[in-house]
């Protein structure tokens, strides 16, 4: 483990990553949509939230198992 920093980073702060990823895209997606469809593009965080944090925090979570299988 003490080879791959990496991976000890995502370990440790798995979760703040997940939200911040989600929140970065999730304002990506709004800009985008509100740039694009106007007042409509607002409801796009209401979806897209909950699925970049489903997303980043299923990639902390398969890394964590390959780590348990390997460590």
């Amino acid at each position: 483990m003490e080879r791959f920093p990496a991976l000890r980073l995502i370990l440790r702060f798995g979760r703040l990553w997940s939200l911040l990823v989600a929140l970065v895209a999730t304002a990506a997606i709004t800009w985008l949509l509100v740039s694009q469809f106007g007042a409509a593009g607002w409801f796009a965080p209401l979806l897209a939230m909950p699925f970049f944090y489903f997303l980043a925090k299923s990639y902390v979570e398969l890394i964590q198992i390959v780590v348990e299988m390997v460590h």
